[in-house]
């Protein structure tokens, strides 16, 4: 009967075991794919950036000619409000691509629980990004429609 019990025991702690890897391992696939949709999510969005540099520069360069149709326009402030909205849409697309270069999609070298806390860490960086993003786009959009 002791035998029989102790087998059981054995069993059921196996079963237990096996399963928690799984869930463990399930958690894991799960932070890595969300990390990676946030990204997939806002990484269209470097082109739109891009593109917005390059507008900043062309409105830069012309100030003075927008001067003479836009009589009113305050060319210092909008130098320094340009200037600024470059400096964080290159700001945004540095800190995607110093995140995608550092990102490490199968660590080896770590237990399930590393890497589990390193996915974690990496989709509250990716969200902080996103965030980032969200408020830089809007910002470009406010500041550009009248360009």
């Amino acid at each position: 009967m002791k035998h029989t019990i102790s087998l059981i025991s054995t069993g059921l702690l196996l079963v237990a075991a096996c399963s928690n890897g799984s869930n463990e391992t399930g958690e894991i696939d799960r932070l890595r794919e969300e990390a990676i949709a946030v990204h997939d999510e806002i990484m269209p969005q470097i082109s739109v950036f891009d593109r917005n540099t390059i507008k900043i520069d062309s409105i830069l360069a012309n100030l003075p000619q927008l001067q003479e149709s836009q009589p009113d326009l305050d060319t210092a402030q909008t130098r320094s409000d340009l200037t600024g909205l470059k400096n964080r849409l290159e700001l945004a697309t540095d800190s995607m691509m110093n995140w995608m270069t550092a990102f490490n999609v199968d660590p080896q070298d770590k237990s399930p629980e590393e890497i589990k806390n390193y996915y974690q860490d990496e989709v509250e960086k990716v969200k902080e990004m996103k965030q980032l993003f969200d408020e830089v786009s809007k910002e470009a959009t406010d500041k550009l429609a009248k360009f």
